[in-house]
C-alpha cells in the first residue's frame, strides 16, 4: 500500500511539473538591455552580468609553475569518420514544424512597447513617424495574434514629444510556455526524426547491399 501511495505522488508530482511555465524576458530601456529566464515564480537573471571581483595582484616573489601544454595531433586514423547525411528536405521539414509548433503554443504574457518621438527640431516629420508607428503597430497586433497562443497583457503607446530632441524607447516582451507542452513537441518531433533516420539507415544499408553484390559479380566475370 505504501509502495502505491508513492508511485502515485511521484505520477502526480510529474504532473503538476508539466503545467509549469517556464520562459524568457526581455525589456531594454535607458538602463540598457535586461534578459531574465523564467521557471515557475523563479527569475534567472541573465543580463546585465554582475561585475566580477577584481583579482589580487600577485606578490613580486611568486613564481609561475605553470607550464603550457602542447597540442596533442591527432593522427587521420584517429579521426572519427562521419555518418551520410540524412534527407536535406526532411530535415528542413522537421526544423519548420518544430518552430511553428512552439510559436502555437508559446504565450504573450507581456508586451509594452513605449515610443517617444522627438519633434523639436522638425515638427511635421515626428508627425509623420507618428503615423507610421500606429499603423504599423495595428498591422502587428493581428500577425502576432495569429502566430502565439494568445497575448495576455498589451500596451502599445506612441507619442510626439515637442521639447524633446532625442526619441526615445522601452520595450518590455516576456513569453511563456508549459513545460508538457514542450516535451509534447520534443516526443512528437523526435518519433518522426528517428522513423526517418531509421528508413534512411535501412536504404543506404540496402544501397551498399545491392552495390557490394554488383562489385562481387563484375569481379567474377
Amino acid at each position: 500500500m505504501t509502495g502505491c501511495i508513492i508511485f502515485l505522488s511521484i505520477l502526480l508530482l510529474l504532473f503538476l511539473l508539466t503545467l509549469v511555465r517556464v520562459g524568457v524576458e526581455f525589456s531594454y530601456g535607458e538602463e540598457g538591455i535586461s534578459l531574465r529566464l523564467r521557471l515557475g515564480r523563479f527569475h534567472i537573471t541573465l543580463l546585465p552580468q554582475k561585475p566580477k571581483s577584481e583579482k589580487k595582484p600577485k606578490k613580486a616573489g611568486e613564481k609561475k609553475a605553470k607550464k603550457e601544454k602542447a597540442p596533442q595531433e591527432t593522427s587521420d586514423e584517429e579521426q572519427k569518420k562521419g555518418g551520410l547525411p540524412l534527407p536535406l528536405m526532411e530535415l528542413i521539414s522537421l526544423a519548420i514544424d518544430a518552430v511553428g509548433q512552439l510559436l502555437s503554443r508559446l504565450q504573450i504574457d507581456t508586451l509594452e512597447i513605449r515610443y517617444t518621438i522627438a519633434g523639436k527640431d522638425d515638427p511635421a516629420n515626428a508627425a509623420i513617424q507618428y503615423g507610421m508607428i500606429c499603423a504599423g503597430a495595428g498591422g502587428l497586433m493581428p500577425v502576432l495574434e495569429n502566430t502565439f497562443y494568445c497575448i495576455k497583457r498589451r500596451d502599445i503607446d506612441a507619442r510626439v514629444d515637442f521639447d524633446a530632441r532625442e526619441s526615445l524607447i522601452w520595450l518590455r516582451l516576456a513569453l511563456s510556455i508549459r513545460i508538457g507542452q514542450v516535451l509534447s513537441i520534443a516526443l512528437r518531433l523526435g518519433w518522426r526524426f528517428l522513423k526517418s533516420y531509421l528508413a534512411h539507415q535501412k536504404e543506404q544499408q540496402k544501397e551498399y547491399q545491392e552495390g557490394t553484390k554488383h562489385g562481387t559479380e563484375a569481379s567474377n566475370q
